[in-house]
């Protein structure tokens, strides 16, 4: 016979729910996740579970929330931790590179997600919006670069930092910090020219 379930505020429930839901998520993927999965890996009952989220797209779309409030949050104390340009491409490459790499469940909720659900996607969009507008911003502080210009810079600063966190998994050779240094140099030896303008 099992014990009976701990009584928790419903503010701690619903906390304890969306990190057991982000593991399986992260683990299992969106698709082959039921409900039924979340609620016996938090030991609650699937009634517990739906007082708290009205379905399964629902904590997903809490999952995305919270880890993109929490990846934003990262991004933009980076790129305030300093006037300097060169330092603040190695702040937000170090803030990527940590959020992957300590809180991976959560980057895979953001950037490898298997859903395709419309209101998700909207959401993972918008998320990519809000931290390539902060790049953009940041760019356009240190040279005179229009709209456009800084958006495609923008675009090839996250490509390639994502295409080196793929990277990083495949090849055991590069660390954190030597890719950190490394996209530093290279970020910073291509956008200094343009302050130069």
């Amino acid at each position: 016979m099992s014990s009976p379930q701990q009584r928790l505020p419903r503010d701690q429930r619903r906390n304890q729910l969306v990190a057991v839901a982000r593991s399986v998520f992260a683990t299992r993927g969106y698709r082959t996740t039921s409900m039924d999965m979340i609620a016996e890996a938090a030991g609650v009952s699937k009634p517990v579970l739906y007082q708290h989220f009205d379905s399964k797209q629902d904590l997903y779309l809490a999952l995305i929330d919270s880890s993109a409030a929490h990846l934003d949050s990262r991004l933009a104390e980076a790129l305030e931790s300093t006037d300097d340009p060169e330092e603040q491409i190695r702040a937000t490459y170090r803030a990527y590179f940590d959020f992957v790499v300590s809180h991976r469940e959560e980057f895979v909720i953001i950037f490898n997600s298997d859903v395709y659900e419309t209101k998700a996607e909207q959401r993972l969009r918008a998320l990519r919006e809000s931290a390539a507008s902060r790049v953009v911003a940041a760019l356009q502080n240190y040279a005179r670069l229009s709209d456009d210009e800084a958006r495609l810079l923008c675009r090839a600063l996250i490509g390639t930092a994502e295409v080196v966190v793929k990277q990083l998994d495949s090849q055991h050779g590069v660390d954190v910090d030597s890719a950190v240094s490394l996209l530093t140099q290279m970020s910073w030896g291509g956008l200094k020219s343009f302050g130069e303008r």
